[in-house]
């Protein structure tokens, strides 16, 4: 390591423990920057000294003197950028470098100072700085433990802790990391991603290289590789990381499928947590048959569309911290599968929703149980578009192109299968043409509408229903589960009154108002329910459980979770489409036959963990 020693201004060579005490200069390059060779030539730094470039360097100097530090180490210099050996060792090591250094000199050449630290223009000119929109400066900002604010003129702003506040707010980056009151890795990956979102490096390979100290990685420089490297980046963590949030990027945002292009992809990092709960995560890594992973898999009804259960949550901060479990939506089979971007490519699961809680009664020891997902894991790849399509494009075009409906509904139902079909199959619907089961989505399109009995006029309720039938072949005849009716509605309560758009919560539902175009306002709610007939032997039967479902919809009964003896529905997670495929905003459905095998799982797992 070299360091500037502030006396003589020469640079010395330092290594393993004899490394002294220094400060670290953190800035924003200019036109006319400082160089080892130029550094290292006397001649040339007294020549040399007014230019910006060096003046920055002799004034970091100047401060660690009055600090009563012997040594600086700024990158400009202490780095022979002539040698490729040298610069990779450097761009490995700096993260290390910052983090160990006594003092970090941010200089902010673009602040100027004021008569007032207070002064509004200084702090809008703090809010603009450049220096925090570069990606280098980044590590340099979170792992110095004592960094101090300069202006132009070395006046000084004040330091990370005193500023984290302000900072985080310009930055995105929790206050209690700037603090170090949280260690980086209690940040998931796709968290720190979101760091490094807006930030920009010259050269493309650098937003890579800029990364490696934030996730602990060390990987040999290729310039030249272009977006490669940030590929290369995300294989590395893989290897040494098993937060599944690595994959939870937009694919509608990036240029790949399998790995993000750019940090900006993690548009939902920043509330990302790690949820590794009770469970070891099992490895998973990058072969030349794609990435290989172990996780739970949730069915649905197309033989070639599954969602993957990852061991990261999204956090809604705002909204009493609920939690939601991230899925990927995959598209293939045979266990070879790839990210799909239609209907969406990401689905934030509800897991955590109190507003249920008064439906679960009847799960006895089990009230509460919210997560639905099977505890079995299942071994399977994620490739690359190519290489699945090759071998799977005609069905898969086949399932695409079912997702394509026209004219678009406004709403339908995702139905999904968290633990299986336990011997269960698609018997029969109510009405058969509004389930697509190649798509596994129900889009009811049969209305019942009727006046409300508000005393607001002109106001009535559209209920767009139906019933999805399942049937268990190797059950006899008189067994009350041999068929298992599941009630599915959106109900749209039309008035002549406008309003902005709200969304409500009570116990029993959730209702999103919307203002139509005709300056109507629209409240959508939803429901699902386990209908209590033990056997749809004909259609009569079928429209008479419809029915009486409609009718106990219009006095208010609209439950997100139900369960009836071993069957449960649960419908607590809504999303809207971005292409609007096959409907613009879908519920989904999760759908267990096994509650009691639930229950016992549940009730061995706190036993376990007592």
């Amino acid at each position: 390591m070299r360091l500037i020693n502030v006396h003589t201004l020469e640079i010395q060579c330092f290594t393993g423990t004899s490394i002294p005490q220094y400060a670290i200069l953190s800035h924003t390059w200019v036109a006319k920057e400082a160089t080892f060779q130029k550094w290292t030539n006397k001649w040339t730094r007294l020549t040399h000294k007014h230019r910006d470039g060096f003046l920055k360097i002799l004034a970091a100097c100047r401060q660690a003197r009055r600090d009563g530090l012997d040594y600086v180490w700024v990158d400009t210099v202490c780095i022979d950028k002539s040698s490729s050996a040298e610069l990779s060792e450097a761009i490995n090591s700096m993260y290390t470098w910052y983090e160990k250094a006594t003092i970090c000199y941010v200089y902010l050449s673009d602040v100027a100072a004021s008569s007032s630290k207070a002064n509004d223009d200084t702090l809008d000119s703090l809010r603009k700085s450049r220096w925090f929109t570069r990606g280098w400066t980044l590590q340099e900002l979170i792992a110095p433990e004592h960094v101090q604010f300069y202006t132009k003129d070395w006046e000084v702003l004040g330091t990370k802790k005193a500023l984290a506040v302000l900072i985080s707010t310009i930055t995105g980056i929790d206050a209690a990391c700037l603090k170090k009151e949280k260690r980086l890795r209690d940040y998931s990956i796709a968290h720190r991603m979101t760091w490094a979102a807006k930030r920009e490096t010259t050269r493309e390979e650098d937003l890579a290289y800029c990364l490696l100290g934030i996730f602990g990685i060390n990987m040999p420089l290729l310039y030249g590789e272009g977006p490669k490297a940030f590929m290369r980046l995300q294989e590395e963590i893989i290897k040494v990381s098993d937060d599944h949030s690595i994959l939870a990027f937009e694919t509608n945002l990036s240029d790949s499928t399998l790995f993000a292009h750019h940090p900006s992809a993690f548009v939902k990092g920043g509330c990302i947590h790690p949820n590794y709960g009770r469970h070891l995560t099992l490895p998973f890594s990058m072969t030349n048959a794609g990435l290989a992973m172990t996780t739970p898999l949730i069915q649905t009804l197309s033989p070639y569309w599954v969602l993957a259960v990852f061991n990261c949550v999204e956090v809604d901060t705002e909204n009493n911290m609920q939690r939601s479990q991230i899925c990927l939506p995959l598209f293939g089979k045979d266990s070879q599968f790839m990210r799909a971007r239609i209907p969406i490519s990401l689905i934030s699961r509800k897991i955590d929703d109190p507003y249920t809680l008064n439906s679960t009664e009847h799960l006895g020891a089990a009230a509460g149980v919210l997560d639905l997902t099977t505890r079995s894991e299942t071994s399977y790849y994620i490739s690359y578009f190519g290489r699945v399509y090759s071998a799977y494009g005609r069905e898969i075009d086949v399932a695409m192109k079912g997702f394509q409906v026209y004219p678009q509904p406004n709403h339908g139902f995702m139905i999904t299968f968290p633990r299986g079909m336990a011997g269960y199959r698609l018997h029969s619907a109510l009405p058969r043409r509004d389930l697509r089961d190649d798509i596994s989505f129900f889009i009811p399109t049969s209305r019942y509408v009727r006046s409300s009995d508000s005393s607001q006029e002109d106001e009535e309720v559209q209920i767009f229903s139906g019933i999805v039938v399942f049937k268990n072949d190797s059950l006899s005849d008189d067994d009350p589960s041999k068929c298992v009716g599941v009630y599915l509605a959106f109900a749209a309560t039309t008035s002549s009154i406008a309003s902005g758009t709200t969304t409500s919560t009570t116990a029993t539902t959730t209702t999103t108002n919307t203002t139509t175009s005709t300056g109507r306002t629209q409240d959508l709610r939803w429901a699902c329910k386990v209908s209590p007939i033990r056997e749809f032997c004909n259609r009569t039967n079928a429209r008479q459980v419809l029915a009486g479902a409609n009718q106990e919809a219009l006095l208010g009964n609209w439950p997100h979770y139900h369960r009836c003896e071993n069957t449960i529905v649960s419908a607590r997670t809504r999303f809207q489409t971005p292409k609007g495929e096959p409907c613009r905003d879908t519920v989904m459905v999760e759908i267990v036959f096994d509650a009691e095998e639930l229950v016992r799982e549940r009730d061995a797992e706190e036993r376990d963990f007592e």
